[in-house]
């Protein structure tokens, strides 16, 4: 079987927002994953790979779907979607129409439970990803707060950096509620360094936080 982590194209941060072509920007909008989709694009990101394939072997029905939605949607965005709404609907058809399952199953797919998780292990484990554990959340604040907070204001230009940093290591990112926590105490931290009142290192203050 061919490792998958070899197709994957992390995208970079370069003063501000860095998207794949795919990804929907609009500076009016926040940013996300498109749901409108041309067909050529749709072919390009979402067709599933001989070696995609082998992984659902030994799946049906709706984890068929669900596990092939999931391993696409982490090649193309380095996380896990925060709902069914945030994958488009023509990635579903066309992802379905790729394993002989309804799109329907779709919505018969657990997000809680233990074949979510295996899921999430075994497409990890393909990218060569881990997850982001507290350590890891509370280096990522004290790199914020003695690299960038200084120079960057935005708290979510600050959220981003801590996304593509996330990418960069092959960490899994925390959850959007934990990196907006991160970010506060990094920009605490670094506000406190500044003024000479800091009590406590970093590190402590974001294992706390996080």
């Amino acid at each position: 079987m061919g490792c998958a982590c070899q197709r994957f194209r992390p995208s970079g941060f370069i003063g501000g927002r860095a998207r794949r072509p795919w990804s929907g920007h609009d500076d009016r909008k926040e940013p996300g994953v498109r749901q409108e989709w041309e067909p050529e694009d749709l072919i390009e990101v979402w067709t599933l790979l001989e070696e995609d394939q082998e992984r659902l072997r030994d799946k049906s029905g709706a984890n068929r779907l669900g596990f092939a939605l999931f391993l696409k949607f982490f090649e193309v965005e380095a996380r896990f979607p925060e709902n069914a709404e945030e994958i488009p609907a023509p990635a579903v058809a066309y992802v379905a129409q790729q394993v002989k399952v309804s799109a329907e199953e779709w919505a018969a797919y657990a997000w809680a439970g233990r074949a979510i998780k295996r899921h999430r292990v075994e497409i990890r484990g393909a990218f060569g990803f881990r997850e982001c554990t507290e350590e890891d959340q509370a280096q990522l604040a004290e790199w914020l707060a003695v690299e960038l907070c200084g120079v960057e204001l935005s708290r979510d230009r600050l959220a981003e950096a801590v996304v593509a940093r996330c990418r960069k290591d092959r960490l899994e990112p925390p959850t959007p509620g934990r990196i907006a926590r991160l970010v506060g105490s990094a920009v605490r931290a670094s506000r406190s360094w500044r003024t000479g009142t800091a009590p406590t290192t970093i590190c402590s203050t974001a294992r706390t936080a996080t």
